[in-house]
């Protein structure tokens, strides 16, 4: 072997481990994003679990439908988060006791415009639904 040939080696092994190196820094980062994606996936089904909502009466007044919640489960909801259908269709809601967070044992009463018979569904901010059927 020659002084080209271990020249040619040399160029050849340095640039494979050039390459090996940026691949290696672009498969960490990724794995990195990816293992973060699923902590938080996994946070968000353990809350999803831990929540519970309890839809305690429905009213049907004046061309309203006042819904009262309670929350029965361990964790603090946000009931500006929530959306409420009225017979399948998503409905604009109002918190009457203007509070923002909903803390566990407590209840709420959402407004939403609508009239009886109704099937009406909350659904939460961890994606949960709770139904009811207004006569």
């Amino acid at each position: 072997m020659g002084f080209s040939s271990i020249a040619g080696f040399l160029v050849l092994i340095s640039t494979l481990l050039a390459c090996s190196l940026y691949l290696y820094d672009n498969v960490d980062s990724s794995l990195t994003e990816i293992n973060s994606a699923y902590s938080e996936y996994i946070e968000h089904l353990s809350d999803k679990s831990d929540e519970k909502l309890i839809i305690t009466s429905v009213v049907g007044v004046d061309g309203n439908i006042y819904i009262n919640v309670l929350n029965n489960g361990s964790l603090t909801n946000e009931p500006y988060k929530w959306t409420a259908l009225y017979n399948g269709t998503p409905k604009g809601i109002s918190i009457d006791s203007n509070i923002t967070y909903l803390t566990p044992l407590n209840n709420v009463t959402i407004t939403i415009i609508g009239t009886a018979p109704a099937r009406i569904c909350i659904v939460s901010e961890y994606g949960n639904k709770y139904y009811y059927y207004l006569n």
